[in-house]
């Protein structure tokens, strides 16, 4: 088998220890346009939610040019790339590394590039991760390993639940209209990704109600992972992650918690079976 090297970018995220086995194209936020975040100067979780709770923060895609530099350093060795990224519906990213592959698969005509759409983020794109590492792990070739993680992107769900939709919404994650509903009678509302988009699954009255709604939805069918999303209110993840019977943790970057907001929480699932 052909050694190839697995990549995702900056609004992915990885359960420990895979995280280590993932080759990382970061993303950028920034409050100032002359402070830029995400490669080699980062803000603590700590310093960015005090920031963004009275600014905005901004977000941008990956470095065509730092793209470039990692999958050429890749293909130079001669090894093969695989790239997972974050929701083409979400992110410019996902036709940034298209483009950038599409430029070098003639220069390296002996190699393959894969680029998967993951039609999800965070924790869920970062399943589909693990699914590659797993499998590049048992020798399984590149070429079979692209295309079972896109059937498997039919089997990733993230359900998570929000305090106050005006992070989503400044973002243009969700439409005025649908924020809306969160500030009409202590309504919380259940969100999902589907088709790659942020969209309403379910309205709530209130906290414990939506995040009953996230246990029903994790016991519902079998599931191959299910794992529960920290952002910035331990408190409010430790009541999500007590409903659930999650295998693993991770904290959300800071790419998609700036549109979310400290007071989230949620969990991604692949569920088990055929997509």
């Amino acid at each position: 088998m052909k050694e190839y090297v697995i990549f995702t970018d900056g609004d992915v995220d990885l359960p420990s220890p895979y995280e280590k086995e993932v080759s990382l194209l970061p993303q950028y936020y920034y409050f100032d346009e002359n402070m830029i975040y995400g490669d080699e100067q980062v803000l603590s979780r700590e310093a960015f939610f005090e920031q963004l709770r009275s600014r905005r923060a901004y977000t941008a895609g990956v470095n065509p040019d730092f793209t470039r530099r990692r999958f050429e350093e890749v293909l130079g060795a001669g090894k093969d790339v695989l790239c997972i990224a974050v929701s083409s519906a979400l992110s410019g990213s996902y036709s940034t590394i298209c483009m950038v592959a599409d430029e070098l698969r003639p220069l390296y005509p002996e190699s393959r590039i894969e680029v998967i759409d993951s039609l999800s983020a965070t924790l869920g794109s970062g399943f589909l991760c693990v699914d590659a590492i797993e499998m590049r792990g048992r020798g399984v070739p590149l070429a079979e390993t692209a295309e079972e993680i896109r059937r498997r992107v039919g089997l990733i769900d993230v359900y998570f639940v929000v305090d106050d939709f005006k992070y989503l919404v400044q973002g243009g994650r969700v439409s005025p209209s649908v924020g809306k509903i969160g500030d009409i009678l202590d309504i919380k509302v259940t969100l999902t990704i589907t088709e790659g988009r942020i969209v309403p699954y379910k309205k709530n009255r209130g906290l414990n109600a939506a995040l009953r709604n996230i246990q029903q939805i994790s016991q519902s069918r079998e599931t191959a992972r299910l794992g529960s999303i920290y952002v910035g209110n331990e408190a409010l993840f430790e009541k999500c992650s007590s409903l659930v019977q999650s295998s693993c943790r991770a904290s959300l970057n800071l790419i998609v918690s700036s549109h979310v907001g400290p007071n989230a929480t949620g969990i991604a699932i692949e569920w088990a079976g055929k997509a």
